[in-house]
């Protein structure tokens, strides 16, 4: 019998919605940012039979920074709800999360690049970090 690929499990990232006015705690000001949300999952012939570790992530437009948001609200984001994001919801996300493409490392409050925390100023833009 052949089992490669019948059963499994997996993480994915998915793209909710764009959201306008999230008061970004790195960057100091109300920037746009992308809702994200990551779960893991288990399939059976490729489909998904069911979900768990479910997070709602926020991506600020300005300088990359991501917050991890309250499950609930994520949720009513996603069902269409018109929820406000306040400043005091946004939670420094602890490490990258699975996919590695969105991280909350040290970054550039100017221009949104990673940077090593011991910079004083940027390489990529040369402002000063601190």
């Amino acid at each position: 019998m052949f089992f490669i690929g019948i059963f499994g499990i997996e993480s994915k990232q998915k793209e909710i919605k764009i959201l306008n006015s999230i008061p970004c705690k790195n960057c100091q000001e109300v920037q746009g940012g992308k809702l994200i949300k990551s779960f893991s999952f288990f399939h059976f012939f490729f489909i998904p039979l069911f979900r768990w570790n479910e997070k709602y992530y926020i991506i600020c437009n300005g300088c990359n920074s991501v917050y991890e948001i309250p499950q609930d609200k994520g949720k009513k984001i996603e069902k269409g709800e018109d929820i406000e994001i306040t400043y005091w919801d946004l939670k420094a996300a602890e490490s990258q999360y699975d996919s590695g493409y969105y991280s909350s490392e040290n970054r550039c409050k100017h221009c949104g690049k990673v940077i090593d925390s011991s910079f004083e100023y940027c390489p990529y833009c040369g402002e000063k970090i601190k």
